[in-house]
């Protein structure tokens, strides 16, 4: 990232000691225009070095103003680039990586997280050379220009050195705990945001209330704590330096009133020299607590950066040409157990599943909450990744075949219609490369939504707010619905698709799926088991086992099961969908 621009880093070093150099000649030309042309009376000395110093000083300026630039540039580069590649990250996780992280989590390492880094790059070029050239030029020009006045500031730098290590031993681990502290605040702020109607509903705004403020004061205890040591370490230094200001004046003083070898202009100098000298620990004070904020953070940027997505495509991927899919899908004793937060993986959820779907078939899953019907589909476009077994499309293991072409394979309607902002038809094209209005148009009507969008003022075009929310449940699962078939995979995956939607509803988009997607291999996982009723096969799970495979008729006469989740939901008469 820097490679590229290291001549302005380079550039920026130069301006760097060519400001030092402007600021520490200062003294030195004011001690000879003191001298010789205030105390000696000489007006023309006093243009002459006083010329100088004007240059001197604009010449610093210049440099600071400039590298000031070159800071603000690279600092924002940096973040800009760590942004990107942590966004880019993200997209990459697989969908354990994800369950793993906290969003809020997320959004602190893109947002607070690369501020703190940017902060501390800005300060680092800007501030950080200065300080061993002024340390250096400053000790030279003490020992040439003052050299009875050295023993001051070798005092002075053991003490500011003393200060400053106690600050920093006692400051960096203050920022670690801040950054956590930060990121329980927005873990909580996103929670509360996301579920904000339902603290409503309920009136639990004071509980809520009272529960933000309680981690809010967290964090602002841990900022208050790092900002006491400031508070101690500013006066403690001014506090020295207005001993060694008296000190100088005393020594000084005396030397000049007694005409030992000090001059009035070398005791002005002195001050300078000492204000000079403690410069850079003030430089130090600034930007080392800027680093120190910046440590945490930038490990948990390359922490994310460094996390390998849980599902990668394989080193020699299979050859698929989608259009020649058939869809034919087979499970080959599956099991799966998620992944922990140690990285082990977890009981398994699901055991030895097998079953085989054909072309054209229609899969139910029925099951109660839990039983891992969820798990099983998302297995398929390897959203997760199978912990034995194999998955097989067409006989091809799908960790052989690259995700990319997988999804394009396999389209997945997930149990949440997560909508994004724009419009409909910017939705309804997030999952397909063909943009035509009869494409478009054609997916909404399967999906049952061409209706309500039509009646919508500027229809296809109109807006969608953040989430689909200004979208009733029913409608944001037919767009979910639309944007699904508007890719035309080969297998259909519905995971409770239509749980908002009236069994009408359902039974129409049902109908329009089988007539249009006839020969695609479609699952439909549900709680309602008029959704399944007409499948060509159900499969009952539980406990993440199969304990029942079979048509709706079959089931109802050997899976007790079955039948107690039919008699619970839609009683008894109805055999196949149809009054007995």
């Amino acid at each position: 990232m820097w490679k590229p621009n290291r001549n302005w880093l380079l550039f920026s070093i130069v301006l760097t000691i060519g400001g030092a150099i402007g600021t520490l000649a200062i003294p030195a030309l004011s001690q000879t225009l003191i001298n010789e042309g205030i105390i000696g009376d000489n007006l023309s000395m006093v243009i002459h070095y006083g010329g100088y110093m004007l240059i001197l000083t604009l010449a610093a300026a210049a440099c600071q103003i400039v590298n000031t630039f070159i800071a603000v540039k690279f600092s924002e580069r940096t973040a800009h680039y760590l942004r990107t590649q942590a966004y880019d990250r993200i997209q990459t996780l697989s969908f354990g990586n994800i369950d793993r992280m906290r969003p809020s989590d997320l959004l602190v390492r893109l947002t607070n997280d690369i501020q703190n880094v940017k902060i501390a790059i800005q300060q680092g070029i800007l501030n950080l050379p200065l300080v061993p050239i002024m340390l250096i030029i400053t000790i030279l020009l003490i020992a040439v220009r003052t050299p009875a006045l050295i023993w001051l500031m070798v005092v002075l730098l053991i003490v500011f050195s003393a200060l400053l290590g106690a600050y920093l031993w006692f400051v960096l681990p203050v920022f670690a705990v801040r950054q956590e502290k930060y990121d329980a605040m927005s873990g909580t702020l996103q929670e509360n945001m996301a579920g904000v109607r339902v603290v409503k509903a309920f009136v639990r705004q004071k509980f809520e209330n009272e529960r933000f403020s309680s981690v809010a004061g967290q964090v602002r205890q841990s900022s208050l704590r790092a900002q006491s040591y400031i508070a101690i370490l500013i006066p403690t230094m001014l506090f020295t330096v207005n001993l060694a200001l008296a000190a100088i004046f005393y020594t000084g003083g005396i030397g000049v009133l007694k005409g030992t070898g000090f001059s009035i202009g070398e005791v002005i100098a002195s001050v300078q020299y000492m204000f000079l000298l403690i410069m850079p620990f003030m430089i130090l004070g600034t930007v080392l607590p800027a680093i120190s904020a910046a440590r945490p953070s930038l490990n948990r940027i390359f922490e994310l950066l460094d996390t390998p997505a849980d599902v990668q495509d394989s080193d020699h991927p299979a050859r698929v040409d989608i259009e020649s899919v058939k869809g034919q899908l087979v499970f080959d004793h599956v099991s799966f157990g998620y992944i922990g937060a140690d990285g082990k993986p977890g009981p398994l959820v699901l055991q030895d599943i097998s079953f085989s779907a054909e072309p054209g078939e229609t899969i139910g899953f029925l099951g109660p909450t839990g039983s891992g019907k969820t798990t099983l589909v998302h297995l398929i476009p390897r959203f997760y990744d199978v912990t034995s077994g194999k998955i097989t499309i067409d006989g091809i293991d799908v960790r052989e075949i690259p995700q990319q072409t997988l999804r394009g394979i396999v389209g997945c309607c997930l149990q949440q219609p997560n909508l994004f902002s724009g419009t409909i038809r910017d939705n309804l094209l997030f999952a397909t490369e063909n943009p035509s209005e009869e494409n478009i148009v054609s997916a909404a009507t399967d999906a049952d939504a061409d209706g309500f969008i039509r009646n919508i003022p500027r229809q296809y075009d109109d807006t969608v707010a953040r989430h689909g929310a200004n979208f009733s449940g029913g409608q944001r699962q037919r767009l979910a619905i639309a944007r699904t078939l508007a890719a035309a995979p080969k297998i259909l995956i519905f995971d409770d698709s239509t749980s908002a939607c009236d069994v009408a509803t359902e039974a129409r988009i049902q109908d329009a799926i089988n007539q249009k997607f006839g020969g695609a291999t479609k699952l439909l996982v549900a709680q309602r088991i008029s959704t399944v009723i007409s499948a060509d096969r159900i499969i009952l799970l539980d406990n993440g086992r199969i304990i029942a495979s079979g048509r709706h008729e079959d089931l109802l006469r050997t899976s007790p099961q079955y039948k107690e989740i039919y008699d619970s939901q839609l009683g008894k008469g109805i055999v196949g969908g149809e009054a007995t």
